[in-house]
């Protein structure tokens, strides 16, 4: 595969030309440019737009005399030349041409290794360039071989899907042959009752054997060989019935045949497969008890890696999530529906964590999944029982001191298990779909409390929802919070919506069109958790965020790491200079306080300045007194 053959999308050029006039803007200097690499020459790939620029997309110049770029590919390595007037090695170097005296610049690099051409600074005169500088234009640099190694991938993918689906071809072309030889050969009669049993033995979509096929084929195993393991495992297509919901059912009858064919070209030799039902496939290895488990673990760790790349179903790029569960023989039973109920509990398991991953069998998960079922159970109607509340924590004005907002969080309170943590049964609620009426409990009853604030104490006083993944792919939600908004007579900047990147990942252009929806009519958008994620930076380009949360996993440290400190003074200093307000979460003590103040933050939040507490106490600690400054 050919790297300079890859076409840079127009979407990706739109994200660089803002990455560069970002970072020339940061910078303050003229020349900020993505530079390519080709055989024999240099070229100018993306600009800033900048009057005082010399340079423009499109402008070349040969290799072999002293360039700059040419210099930083070479070596892989970054080059600070901070005044080439007074540095031997550069006082001839075409640049000084243009007036650019510094240069700073880092190489590109596609996926194998293989020069792209670099990003750099140029200024007109002697320029030192900060190490804050270069952090930042270390992070644009990331992303910009994160851009890369997406059209690589994409276009390995294309090319090895070219090849199946021409092996696939030819496969079909072979069955449809022998299908037309055997019906030439036996009469109606006997063609029916054929077609009949393997209508019942194997699936019309995928043509792989029901999952009654394989006790006999597991009877069998167990009797050839006393010192064998098998292992029963269950996988399952998790996001199917999101992909039938958005596509239809044409393309999810299309996925699950792709990962039939898939599953089929990846399984061993001394493997069986069947399907158990539209989602789930069950698969029977026999193998030597001799390091039995090593040996699954490293083929599902496979299997998942094979499969957390883009499947293609009639020229469309779909993302497919899986989950695995898998128990032994002899270790976890003997007979073969009891080692495939367990393994299917294995499976649920899974799937209760993160995509794309497998859990092997063990006691304790038979105990955590009653459980689970228990608290989905009593989850259902945890509303009617009013057993759900409200509670709030204050955003505190590093200015002023003062309250000036609040974060809304939810709490569980049920008979039977007590206190139960969001942590707990938010991911439940989201997997039962009962997010999405707990959500509009969630606005409806803050948005009620905070019109009966502003009444009672006259202020000015914004709330911040978090808001799930599922929730966002509501199509009634922003009608429903506009609604809200218009019945307690609330404007639209007194909300604040709170979205972490997992929100944002699935379906980028559905994402911005509510973001934006939400945004015109004046409600605040926070981007929580910023710093942790991949792909954190680009999304201030991509969405109308108002302010970003730093995760408290960074303002943790403050006290003790050097590196944190450097962290969030360089989070801090770019949202100054993207606008945008900034929210230092998790806040525990006076020093921490300090620092992000003295760096910039513009909120304070965590148990320092309070913990979060049911409506009248925080009218009570915050509200009552809200003449007097907190700190």
């Amino acid at each position: 595969m050919k790297n300079n053959t890859i076409a840079i999308t127009p979407e990706m050029l739109k994200s660089w030309q803002k990455t560069v006039d970002l970072i020339a803007k940061v910078a303050q200097v003229p020349a900020s440019l993505i530079m390519k690499l080709h055989t024999d020459e240099m070229e100018v790939f993306v600009a800033n737009h900048n009057a005082n620029s010399p340079y423009a997309p499109g402008m070349k110049d040969m290799l072999g005399h002293s360039l700059y770029c040419e210099s930083v590919i070479e070596q892989q390595t970054e080059l600070h030349v901070k005044n080439a007037l007074e540095d031997p090695r550069w006082s001839q170097n075409p640049e000084l041409e243009f007036g650019m005296v510094s240069y700073y610049g880092v190489p590109l690099n596609w996926p194998d290794g293989e020069p792209f051409g670099t990003i750099c600074i140029l200024d007109q005169k002697a320029n030192s360039y900060s190490d804050d500088l270069i952090l930042l234009l270390d992070c644009f640099r990331q992303n910009v071989e994160s851009n890369l190694e997406i059209l690589y991938q994409k276009e390995k993918l294309a090319q090895a899907n070219l090849q199946l689906e021409t092996r696939i071809a030819q496969r079909t072309s072979d069955l449809e042959q022998l299908n037309s030889n055997l019906m030439q050969e036996i009469d109606s009669r006997i063609a029916a009752e054929k077609l009949l049993d393997i209508q019942q033995r194997f699936d019309s979509v995928t043509g792989l054997p029901k999952f009654s096929q394989l006790e006999t084929v597991f009877n069998n195993l167990t009797k050839s060989d006393a010192l064998t393991c098998i292992s029963v495992t269950h996988f399952s297509i998790t996001n199917l019935k999101v992909i039938q919901d958005g596509l239809g059912y044409d393309i999810t009858e299309k996925v699950r045949n792709v990962v039939a064919q898939k599953l089929q070209h990846f399984i061993p030799n001394n493997t069986y497969l069947a399907i158990v039902s539209d989602t789930t496939f069950c698969i029977v290895i026999s193998t030597k008890k001799q390091l039995y488990g090593d040996k699954m673990a490293t083929f599902c760790s496979r299997l998942c890696q094979h499969f957390s790349q883009d499947i293609y179903v009639d020229e469309l790029p779909l993302s497919i999530t899986t989950a695995m569960g898998v128990a032994f023989y002899p270790n976890d039973g003997s007979g073969f529906m009891d080692l495939s109920r367990k393994s299917s509990a294995a499976l649920s398991h899974c799937e209760m964590g993160n995509n794309n991953s497998y859990k092997f069998f063990n006691q304790k998960m038979e105990s955590e999944l009653s459980s689970r079922i228990q608290m989905e159970s009593l989850l259902r109607g945890a509303l009617k029982r009013d057993e759900l509340s409200l509670h709030y924590q204050p955003f505190v004005s590093t200015q002023s001191k003062s309250v000036v907002g609040a974060e809304v969080l939810i709490r569980w309170n049920n008979p039977t298990l007590g206190q139960v943590s969001p942590a707990e049964f938010i991911e439940i609620a989201e997997h039962s779909g009962k997010i999405i009426e707990i959500g509009y409990f969630v606005l409806r009853s803050a948005l009620k409390q905070l019109a009966y604030w502003r009444e009672l104490y006259n202020r000015d006083f914004y709330l911040a929802i978090n808001m799930s993944p599922i929730q966002l792919k509501d199509s009634y939600l922003v009608d429903k919070i506009v609604s809200l908004l218009e019945l307690y007579n609330i404007p639209g900047h007194l909300l604040e919506i709170e979205l972490t990147e997992n929100a944002l990942i699935h379906d980028a252009a559905y994402a911005q069109e509510v973001l934006s929806k939400l945004n015109q009519h004046g409600i605040r958008l926070s981007l929580d958790d910023f710093g942790t994620g991949y792909s954190s930076l680009s999304y201030l380009q991509y969405y109308p965020f108002n302010s970003v949360k730093i995760d408290r996993s960074f303002i943790r440290n403050l006290d003790t790491s050097e590196q944190s400190r450097q962290l969030v003074n360089t989070i801090i200093a770019m949202a100054n200079n993207l606008q945008l307000s900034l929210v230092a979460e998790g806040v525990e003590n006076q020093f921490q306080a300090d620092f992000v103040a003295k760096q910039g933050a513009d909120i304070w939040q965590g148990y320092h300045l309070g913990k979060p507490v049911d409506a009248n106490e925080f009218a009570q600690q915050y509200l009552i007194p809200s003449m007097t400054p907190l700190f």
